[in-house]
């Protein structure tokens, strides 16, 4: 396995078989379970995708996340592929560049997904006058990634999720790139961080959430035995 240390964010689109090593219970002596995933970078567009992004172009501290705009559109991480009962859903997305708009939109006052700040205490910085945009969605929301283009956070990455396990008034990140150097470090740590559930298919037909522990580089040295369904009821 590659030294974590040295692993880059874009290693991780590089390697042949990802993947993680997962619990039901994190806490447990449990054996984990591996599952293989997919990781992608999705191609830059060609298209007029970016208007939104040259809104925030002459704000400070978001060019290192304009310039990932300048070489691709987005990317899916941990996505489940194997075994058969892992349900294939993708644990962080970044969005395309010509989404950032209507998916922070749901967010705001009046919109679908506003609850997830109106009612807890994260309405403190995201009521206010600072701009910000949700630019990144794990699993299938509601929580996400979020960035401030104003103001003292200008920059900074954030978690947003309606039920909080620490203290997400402060960010994540102080920056995009110190956002990918931390999840290309541990990108487990950073899925446990987020709770970024691996949803797997139970004996009794229902669906349970595992937290990963460690990420593999590469599971095609695994003995095909390893990669198995969660002893789960």
């Amino acid at each position: 396995m590659q030294n974590k240390n040295k692993r880059t964010f874009f290693d991780l689109f590089d390697s042949i078989q990802p993947g993680l090593q997962m619990k039901f219970n994190i806490n447990s002596d449990e054996k984990p379970t591996v599952v293989k995933i997919e990781n992608k970078l999705v191609p830059k567009s060609d298209s007029n995708a970016k208007v939104f992004l040259s809104t925030i172009s002459n704000k400070v501290n978001v060019q290192e996340f304009l310039d990932f705009y300048e070489l691709y559109d987005g990317f899916e991480l941990g996505t489940p592929i194997a075994p058969q009962n892992c349900i294939k859903k993708v644990s962080l997305r970044q969005l395309s560049a010509a989404s950032i708009e209507e998916f922070t939109k749901q967010y705001l006052p009046g919109g679908k997904l506003a609850w997830t700040i109106d009612f807890n205490k994260s309405k403190a910085i995201y009521r206010g006058e600072e701009s910000w945009v949700a630019f990144a969605e794990i699993g299938e929301g509601p929580a996400c990634l979020t960035m401030f283009i104003e103001g003292e956070n200008a920059g900074s990455i954030f978690l947003l999720t309606p039920q909080p396990h620490f203290n997400i008034l402060k960010p994540v990140a102080k920056s995009y790139t110190s956002l990918l150097d931390r999840i290309a470090k541990d990108p487990a740590a950073f899925f446990r961080l987020v709770r970024a559930y691996v949803t797997m298919e139970g004996k009794d037909g229902l669906n349970y959430g595992h937290l990963p522990i460690s990420y593999l580089d590469d599971v095609g040295s695994l003995e095909q035995e390893e990669i198995r369904t969660p002893n789960i009821l």
